[in-house]
């Protein structure tokens, strides 16, 4: 199989769980930066089940180009995938940016005590999202699509511990996940608030098909942030729209 080009780098995706797709694009392309005025210590980022590594380095592509003053950054990108974690790691090293990703063979619920030494910035995953559905007959696709690994409430557990205050949890779901989601969280008075939600249609007039959306980590009820919410249409009239090309013109070939 070709590698995917896109402007900046290269993604093999042949041996990964999951291949080169609109919703890790949509991912790397919409999740929010650090502010400008943020502290100036290392920004680390964690990209849960990173697959072919799409994301990191979409990210690491965006803080790159961020030129964030005196912010330099880290990511580092788990899989319980092994074959996944070679690819990954392999297009990491063709990248230009093989200093700043780091690929770990790692399942995120049982992360090495080392992982909690300094917190991180930034969560994001474009998690397994199926349950007690219909499987595929490949198993390295049914650990990208069903969460018999990753069920909602310990990831999101996880994440409490792991996020620092302030930082950010970035995921995209199908709309049932996104409400399943809401509901552990406020059953378990969880601190990760909602701050931004955008619903992804395919095409005008449709439902949603997926929710991007981030969760801020804050240590009061008073401290919620305020919740934007919009909607993102992905193709009107048999043609990309202008939203769509936006959001993903520094990555895309045709954008």
């Amino acid at each position: 199989m070709q590698a995917f080009a896109f402007k900046r780098f290269s993604v093999r995706h042949e041996c990964s769980t999951m291949r080169v797709g609109t919703d890790a694009v949509l991912l790397g392309a919409w999740t929010e930066l650090p502010s400008r005025t943020a502290d100036s210590s290392l920004f680390r980022v964690l990209e849960i089940g990173c697959g072919c590594g799409l994301v990191s380095l979409m990210l690491a592509q965006r803080l790159q180009e961020a030129a964030l003053p005196g912010k330099p950054f880290g990511i580092t990108a788990v899989d319980i995938h092994s074959p996944s974690c070679l690819e990954a790691a392999r297009n990491v090293s063709c990248s230009p940016w093989k200093d700043e990703i780091e690929v770990k063979n790692l399942d995120f619920l049982e992360l090495p005590e080392d992982f909690e030494e300094e917190a991180f910035a930034l969560l994001v995953s474009n998690p397994p999202f199926f349950r007690e559905s219909l499987k595929s007959p490949g198993p390295a696709r049914n650990l990208a699509r069903h969460n018999d690994t990753l069920p909602f409430a310990p990831m999101l557990a996880q994440a409490e511990r792991l996020l620092k205050e302030g930082g950010t949890l970035s995921l995209i779901l199908p709309p049932g996940s996104f409400v399943e989601i809401g509901r552990i969280l406020e059953e378990t008075a969880s601190p990760l608030r909602l701050r931004r939600q955008t619903d992804v249609c395919s095409k005008a007039g449709k439902s949603p098909v997926r929710v991007l959306a981030c969760w801020q980590k804050v240590s009061c009820p008073a401290q919620s942030p305020v919740i934007s919410h919009d909607r993102l249409i992905l193709r009107e009239n048999d043609a990309y729209t202008a939203a769509y090309r936006a959001l993903v013109k520094d990555f895309y070939l045709w954008a």
